[in-house]
């Protein structure tokens, strides 16, 4: 097992044309505070959109949406509570993760490509994650497959796209860790 993901930390680097062993010749800088502003700033909006969706969660268990002092509203979605639930906390929660990715970024050692690498593909994963949440209970198997409706292939596709950039967020913190990790005495 450890020998497959040794292989894998081995290979995406060459993929990427990242050159990890060649560690003394370039200058590593990490994230700017720019960039680690843009992490923030779109965690922060991802965590407001799952709030939003709490709603959403919300109406389907009850049936309507009360808001003293309001009088009910009758809605109808898709009864499909555990997915509402979802759509709720799932963006929260990858919302969390990337200002984690923000504020542990000035320990990760990166070239300013693997930066800007790791910037966007955090962007794409948290806002295809968002997408596919958000999309789930209007399919017929909750996105797990690519078959059936557009709803449903559109919210596998948004996960899909999701999970390959969460193996570029893995691998460029490894790598970024391991040189700090290199450099303390």
């Amino acid at each position: 097992m450890f020998n497959s993901l040794f292989l894998m930390i081995d290979y995406l680097p060459h993929s990427l044309n990242i050159d990890i062993m060649n560690i003394s010749q370039e200058k590593y800088f990490g994230l700017t505070k720019r960039q680690r502003a843009t992490i923030t700033l779109h965690g922060m909006l991802v965590i407001v959109v799952g709030s939003f969706a709490g709603f959403a969660w919300l109406i389907s268990l009850c049936g309507s949406l009360e808001l003293w002092p309001i009088p009910p509203i009758e809605l109808s979605l898709p009864d499909q509570k555990e997915l509402w639930r979802n759509a709720h906390l799932g963006p929260i929660g990858h919302g969390m993760i990337i200002l984690l990715i923000a504020a542990l970024a000035p320990l990760l050692k990166l070239t300013k490509r693997e930066a800007s690498i790791m910037v966007y593909a955090t962007l794409v994963e948290v806002w295809f994650n968002v997408l596919g949440f958000q999309s789930a209970p209007y399919t017929t198997n909750r996105g797990l497959t690519a078959d059936g409706s557009f709803i449903n292939i559109f919210s596998y596709s948004t996960f899909y796209v999701a999970v390959m950039a969460s193996f570029v967020i893995l691998t460029l913190s490894i790598m970024g860790s391991y040189r700090t990790m290199k450099t303390i005495n």
